[in-house]
């Protein structure tokens, strides 16, 4: 990565006060309506799990996205993962277990896109 103080400005440890620009946030902000399209399903996919029904209940972050509960479970489900492989490889985690980094997101994002 190579701007990795900027990840981490928004999505490392909060910094009290600490408010990222706006240009900042707006992209990030774009980033559940990419995700969705692309984990979309049909619109009468019914919940498959029981985190499905409690996400189906609680959907303030993708309230004003139309997408079926499952799709907002995958979209949830990728986007943490990958967010979990960034913040492990930008903190360094990854170097002492001698894994390369950089393959690691690749192979992540290709399962979840095999899972639809």
């Amino acid at each position: 990565m190579s701007d990795p103080h900027r990840y981490l400005l928004l999505y490392g440890t909060p910094v009290p006060g600490h408010h990222a620009p706006e240009d900042i946030t707006a992209i990030s902000d774009e980033i559940p309506a990419v995700l969705l399209q692309v984990c979309g399903g049909p619109a009468d996919e019914a919940p498959r799990t029981p985190f499905d029904l409690v996400l189906g209940m609680n959907r303030q972050w993708a309230s004003s996205l139309p997408a079926p509960t499952p799709a907002v479970h995958r979209a949830l489900s990728f986007w943490t993962r990958v967010q979990g492989v960034l913040s492990l490889e930008l903190a360094g985690h990854f170097t002492p277990m001698g894994i390369d980094a950089g393959l690691l997101p690749a192979e992540e994002v290709a399962e979840l896109g095999s899972e639809r």
